[in-house]
């Protein structure tokens, strides 16, 4: 088709207008600060979750100006499930990426679900985004164990220190603090915990956030996403004394803990490293620790905010923290994640949109992580594409006591297995999970028990609730069906007509069609 002269410059005029509109928009779309924290539980002051003893200031900080999510839960309790599902926005039960995995380079992109999706750091840079990242954003760990990195280079405009190695060379406590010759039984090499003899400086997640506040100061044509990974409170717990005086070994606080906690739950397979922490009278230490290098992380993340607040992008700025998900601090005889409990699943998730309309307000719905990625999308005045599995937070940013209508799902692979994969749901007030390999179900009152003690899967006063949350299960997850949840467990207690020892009342016996209006 041709066109006259005349309407050939109004095409031109058009053509130039809408290039200056959309480099205009380009222009004011809000930058993305996304803070990524590694193991990081509830022991946090916008949480609560140990009391007024762990000192996070610039947590608090941050949580005053932001909306603050509290029954926040990972997809899957593992690194590199976690980070994948948030990076990619697809659900661990739909992709099978249920478990870590230590492959190097992003290995995830060979399966045909991954293969043709943009993950949010290209989905960003697609639309004209400069991005950049630090540390820990995928799944890594820090030198000297290993530098693999399960990051897509094809997302980065640039990666800190580099893609390949994607974390600072980690300094080491002493030997004397790592291998004491008086411990009793072997460990991990990377189940140790002590003060560093070195500033704060020589830490690896110093210098991470040290370029982040470098890219932060300086002048950027594009909108920019900004990734700023903190690795700590991960495994070793190493940090510098100054953060262990922070916490007094006669102020630790003994945990809560029910003896016979796991006579009516699954068994984890992980009371070993319990039996060690105990036989070496190491608990109290191991909490300090813990304690000390999540205020550690709480210091870097004040200088990253710092940074922020010093710069010319302060008031056109998204934040948003995250943790990948929680960790067990001897809670059901259980050290770090791999559970579908409450220590594991619930998570550190704060957003400060640019301009908050109800900053210092919390959201007490259930939200997963993969909400993320269409939060940010919608926030900067995108459409989430398709592929999608979370959803927005926007309505309960406006009005946190607005009620979500999907619960949290959570999924895992005990040892790597999918024979053994699992899956939990979070609601306001419970918790049900459901273990593919033997049918088992648990189900927690958080009303009445938030340390998830009593196992009320079998109490025939609950059936409504189990039935409601087998119905959203086999929804959800292809793996799963009522067929499958309807099935009597492998093994029970017939005589006793009871659950002991990890073994429960057939499903058969419980009338799960309650009369009406029960």
């Amino acid at each position: 088709m041709t066109y006259p002269m005349k309407g050939r410059r109004y095409i031109y005029i058009a053509v130039i207008a809408f290039i200056v509109t959309a480099f205009t928009s380009a222009q004011e779309k809000p930058n993305i600060l996304f803070i990524a924290i590694d193991d990081m539980n509830d022991w946090i002051g916008p949480l609560g979750g140990l009391g007024d003893l762990p000192k996070t200031p610039n947590l608090d900080k941050l949580a005053r100006q932001s909306i603050t999510f509290t029954n926040a839960h990972c997809a899957s309790p593992a690194c590199s499930p976690s980070r994948l599902s948030i990076m990619s926005g697809i659900q661990p039960s739909r992709s099978g990426k249920m478990c870590n995995e230590w492959y190097d380079g992003p290995g995830w992109r060979k399966e045909a679900i991954f293969m043709d999706i943009e993950t949010i750091e290209q989905f960003f840079r697609n639309r004209g985004y400069e991005t950049l990242a630090g540390g820990k954003i995928y799944h890594t760990l820090a030198p000297p164990w290993t530098t693999l990195n399960h990051a897509d280079p094809d997302g980065w405009d640039y990666y800190f220190p580099s893609i390949y190695g994607p974390i600072p060379y980690q300094v080491r406590a002493p030997e004397e603090v790592i291998r004491p010759e008086h411990f009793k039984g072997d460990r991990l090499q990377w189940f140790t915990w002590g003060p560093v003899n070195v500033d704060d400086q020589k830490m690896a997640d110093y210098q991470v956030v040290d370029w982040a506040r470098y890219e932060l100061g300086r002048k950027h044509e594009k909108p920019l996403y900004l990734a700023c990974g903190i690795f700590r409170p991960h495994m070793p717990w190493e940090v510098p004394q100054k953060y262990f005086d922070l916490y007094p070994l006669e102020e630790i606080p003994g945990l809560v803990i029910d003896d016979n906690d796991l006579e009516d739950s699954y068994e984890h397979g992980r009371r070993q490293w319990h039996k060690f922490v105990l036989e070496n009278e190491q608990w109290e230490k191991v909490i300090q620790a813990y304690l000390a290098s999540i205020s550690f992380s709480d210091a870097m993340l004040g200088r990253l905010l710092d940074g922020l607040d010093q710069s010319a992008y302060v008031h056109n700025t998204i934040v948003v923290l995250w943790a990948d998900h929680g960790m067990h601090i001897g809670e059901k005889e259980n050290w770090e994640k791999f559970t579908l409990w409450e220590e594991s699943t619930r998570v550190p998730l704060i957003i400060r949109p640019v301009a908050c309309k109800n900053p210092g307000e919390s959201c007490d719905e259930p939200v997963s992580l993969l909400d993320i990625y269409p939060t940010l999308v919608e926030l900067a005045g995108f459409t989430a594409p398709d592929h999608c599995d979370g959803v927005s937070l926007l309505d309960q940013l406006n009005n946190p006591e607005k009620e979500r209508k999907i619960n949290a799902l959570t999924s895992f692979t005990f040892g790597g297995r999918m024979d053994r994969a699992a899956h939990t749901l979070r609601s306001r007030d419970f918790r049900y999970i459901f273990y593919e390999d033997n049918k088992l179900e648990e189900l927690y009152d958080h009303r009445s028990d938030p340390n998830e003690f009593i196992n009320l899967a079998y109490d025939s006063g609950y059936r409504k609730v189990v039935k409601e949350f087998r119905r959203e299960m086999a929804e959800r997850v292809e793996r799963v069906s009522m067929e499958m949840m309807e099935q009597d467990p492998v093994g029970y207690d017939i005589i006793n007509n009871r659950p002991v020892s990890n073994v429960y009342l057939p499903l058969s016996k419980i009338d799960l069609n309650p009369a009406e209006g029960e």
